[in-house]
């Protein structure tokens, strides 16, 4: 009976023996921003895989790089987005419309020192500010109302 078995080495020796040519004919180590990024980095390192042993000092250089970048980005990628601050959401808000703190106030109806009190939060909004605020932005109530 015929028995297979795995040859150790085949992915290494199919890949280049020093790093600069790993980095220029197989894959240049740089950050993985997206999914297309992603699948040509895993794609690249897949020969390596299982073969750490055979691997010389620089294949085990660029590998463990690699390896390293597709772990940032496999972590990243499985976090939410942390919920923006009512400050950040207010702030941006705010931008986005091309108003001041003290445009913010006058909108509410307050003294222009208000604004900066409310965008940090050391005075609170009221109902009618909620109500104010999500008539003028076109926006639902509780965009002002979670902290």
């Amino acid at each position: 009976m015929k028995t297979l078995t795995k040859n150790k080495t085949k992915g290494v020796r199919t890949m280049p023996a020093s790093y600069g040519l790993l980095c220029r004919e197989v894959w240049l180590p740089r950050p993985i921003r997206d999914e297309t990024d992603y699948r040509a980095a895993l794609s690249a390192i897949e020969p390596l895989w299982g073969h750490e042993e055979a691997m010389n000092q620089d294949q085990s250089d660029w590998f463990t790089l690699v390896a390293n970048l597709l772990a940032q980005y496999e972590d990243s990628a499985s976090k939410p987005d942390p919920v923006p601050s009512f400050a950040e959401r207010l702030t941006g808000l705010l931008h986005a419309h091309d108003m001041s703190a003290a445009d913010l106030a006058r909108l509410l109806g307050l003294d222009a020192s208000m604004g900066s009190k409310i965008i940090n939060g050391t005075r609170h909004l009221t109902v009618s500010h909620v109500l104010t605020l999500s008539n003028h932005f076109a926006l639902p109530a509780d965009y002002f109302l979670i902290r």
